[in-house]
């Protein structure tokens, strides 16, 4: 490792007296993690997602579910190894910049950063827009401020609050999701949709199959997985090891999967005219009334509804600690990692989200976060398997047995799937994601005068 690069692995691991008054209180557990994770996964995601999924797949939600799962699993192993070499906040940036070099982890995190920002603004609209479904008589406005208020202040309070409000919401996001596939099961065998429980229709139709709209849901479908890279974001919040942290982040992403795919299977059994839909944003309310009538449709609809919330609450969370991670370096504005004097939470961080994330809500239709969403994750996590190779593979060359599909061929793939799918992306969505990135690149010139300085971490000024 050059000195460089140590003086930069210091920074980032925490070494210096001044970055110790800024860590995170470890509050949690790896029961914890996984359910940070599932909770912002959202085993019921597949309820709100499924409308844009169908439609853009064109009926094959359930392939571009597990098309989803093979591009993130590879990414997700990768999030892995490097939670264990970086237990720090900030995840993706911190990764990049600990090892390749901090302008490249500057990007880095500037990419995953639109993920972070966008996310919480689509969750908040799909629960407004389903609560108004029910409650037609409050406007959009009001309703999205019901939602944020509340969760901005439990991000404020901690993650040991919350938690344990994590814990009753994945209670409740499981039994929508048994809930709707028992009924579903019960409506298909008494005829209703395609009248049979196992039907290859509901995985792929060739009469509407096309590979373009495929690699589309795909890049709607990975949003399913976001939340394991959550995770590895909050690993400067847990009493665990990096490793334990890494296999949270793996074993939420495959257990998120199983949840999200039978639920698309049995949605697509019901409801196979994807082009019948009266409102695509809330498509399932649709599925769920052929399926169980409106008593199903309001269970479900209102545990959405309750849960939604707390989806949002992660990936405010989250983000939240990327902002925090790139304050306390000095390459964002250092106000960003200013921690509350009691819960010693990034309050800064959370309000410029929250506020951000109601304006968004308000102002972007469904259909436009669908498009941008997932271009930021996809090159953070470009990003992040890029790390693995250049830390494991070329500085520590870790090559032999096991470590060279580890450190090189799993790396490797999770960068070939990811390539694949923003490159098959709407070109809505990538024109808004390159605008993003040359935002942040103009940054960059600017922190750095054009290149002519290293974009230097605050720590490492101060070691020097």
């Amino acid at each position: 490792m050059t000195k460089d690069n140590t003086a930069v692995a210091k920074q980032i691991v925490g070494t210096d007296a001044k970055q110790e008054k800024l860590e995170l209180k470890k509050v949690l557990k790896t029961r914890d993690l996984v359910i940070f994770g599932i909770i912002f996964i959202s085993p019921n995601s597949a309820q709100s997602l499924f409308g844009g999924l169908t439609t853009t797949s064109q009926g094959h939600g359930l392939l571009a579910v597990f098309i989803g799962l093979v591009a993130m699993i590879f990414t997700a192993f990768s999030y892995g190894k490097m939670a264990d070499a970086v237990p720090k906040a900030g995840s993706t940036y911190s990764y990049a910049t600990y090892s390749l070099n901090p302008s490249l982890g500057f990007i880095a995190g500037w990419a995953i950063l639109l993920d972070y920002l966008v996310f919480p603004m689509l969750v908040y609209k799909l629960s407004s827009s389903f609560a108004i479904e029910l409650m037609p008589f409050l406007p959009l406005w009001l309703m999205l401020l019901i939602f944020i208020v509340p969760m901005t202040l439990f991000n404020f309070m901690g993650m040991k609050v919350s938690s344990h409000l994590n814990l009753i919401m994945l209670i409740l996001k499981l039994v929508s999701v048994f809930v709707f596939v028992g009924v579903a099961i019960y409506a298909l065998t008494n005829g209703v949709g395609t009248g049979n429980v196992i039907d290859f229709k509901g995985v792929f139709n060739p009469e509407t199959f096309s590979t373009n709209a495929l690699v589309a849901g795909a890049s709607i479908a990975v949003l399913s997985y976001i939340g394991f890279d959550a995770i590895t974001a909050m690993s400067e919040d847990a009493q665990v090891s990096g490793k334990t942290v890494g296999r949270a982040a793996i074993a939420t992403c495959i257990i998120s999967s199983v949840l999200i795919g039978v639920q698309v299977y049995f949605a697509t059994l019901i409801h196979m005219d994807f082009t019948t839909f009266r409102n695509a944003d809330t498509a399932f309310y649709e599925v769920a009334i052929a399926a169980g009538g409106s008593g199903l449709a309001a269970v479900t609809t209102l545990i959405l509804i309750i849960t939604g919330g707390a989806t949002a609450l992660a990936g405010q969370a989250s983000g939240s600690r990327v902002l925090f991670g790139m304050g306390r370096d000095n390459v964002l504005p250092r106000f960003l990692s200013r921690l509350h004097p009691k819960f010693k939470t990034p309050v800064y961080s959370i309000l410029l989200l929250s506020v951000v994330g109601y304006i968004g809500a308000l102002l972007i239709p469904v259909s436009v976060f669908f498009l941008i969403v997932v271009f930021g994750a996809l090159v953070g996590f470009l990003f992040v398997n890029l790390s693995v190779i250049v830390e494991f593979f070329i500085r520590r060359k870790e090559r032999k047995g096991k470590h060279f599909f580890s450190n090189l061929v799993s790396p490797l793939l999770g960068m070939i799937v990811c390539i694949y799918i923003l490159l098959g992306m709407d070109e809505i969505g990538k024109t808004i994601g390159l605008a993003w990135l040359i935002i942040g690149f103009v940054f960059l010139l600017v922190k750095t005068s054009g290149f002519k300085k290293q974009l230097n971490l605050d720590s490492v000024e101060e070691n020097k």
